[in-house]
């Protein structure tokens, strides 16, 4: 009777043990996709192929609370449109700047370097932070010829003097005319985008 018992313990502490097992598996794809996120690469593609063979010009702007925004490239220039457009944005090995990306496909595109500015917090005043975030806009046709199209907004965060905490958080995709919530809080931030011509 005994020997049945224990045989039974042990047959529950095995089943018991099954059932919470921990086992290592292969990393995905978008397990690699969150690491270089938190690293700051970040990428947005973009379906072209309704444009294939127009001429795009890359736009960046760049938008100062209380400034009349720039075009931070200086000078036009374009590419043909093919079947997809990538936009990103990397670190550059220091914080005061990001490098962002164009890629037409096919290895046509270009890179730039990003200034950012520091976020003021009061508690640190002499500690110079950069953090910086991104959204895509939506996307609304129809899309004229020649008229800006907005597609990625790159912004700072932002000091919160009621929690004590700086942050970059609210909609998730910014509107076209910029009229999102969260962009009345960010001090600072590039819109990259195109124009078909």
């Amino acid at each position: 009777m005994i020997k049945h018992i224990i045989t039974i313990l042990l047959s529950c502490a095995f089943l018991t043990g099954q059932a919470q097992e921990l086992k290592s598996i292969e990393p995905s794809l978008n397990d690699y996709l969150l690491l270089l996120k938190a690293q700051g690469y970040m990428v947005y593609s973009f379906d072209t192929k309704d444009f294939n063979g127009s001429q795009a010009e890359p736009v960046v702007m760049e938008y100062v609370k209380g400034e009349e925004p720039k075009d931070v490239l200086g000078f036009s220039f374009s590419m043909n449109l093919d079947e997809k457009l990538v936009i990103g944005f990397a670190p550059s090995g220091n914080d005061s700047t990001a490098i962002y990306t164009f890629n037409f496909s096919e290895g046509r595109g270009f890179n730039g370097r990003l200034k950012l500015r520091a976020i003021y917090a009061p508690e640190e005043p002499t500690k110079s932070r950069y953090s910086y975030e991104s959204r895509p806009f939506e996307l609304v046709p129809p899309f004229e010829k020649g008229k800006f199209i907005p597609l990625v907004l790159y912004g700072s965060y932002w000091y919160e003097p009621e929690t004590g905490v700086s942050r970059f958080c609210g909609e998730s995709i910014i509107k076209p005319d910029l009229s999102s919530d969260i962009v009345k809080s960010i001090p600072h931030f590039f819109v990259l985008g195109i124009k078909i011509k």
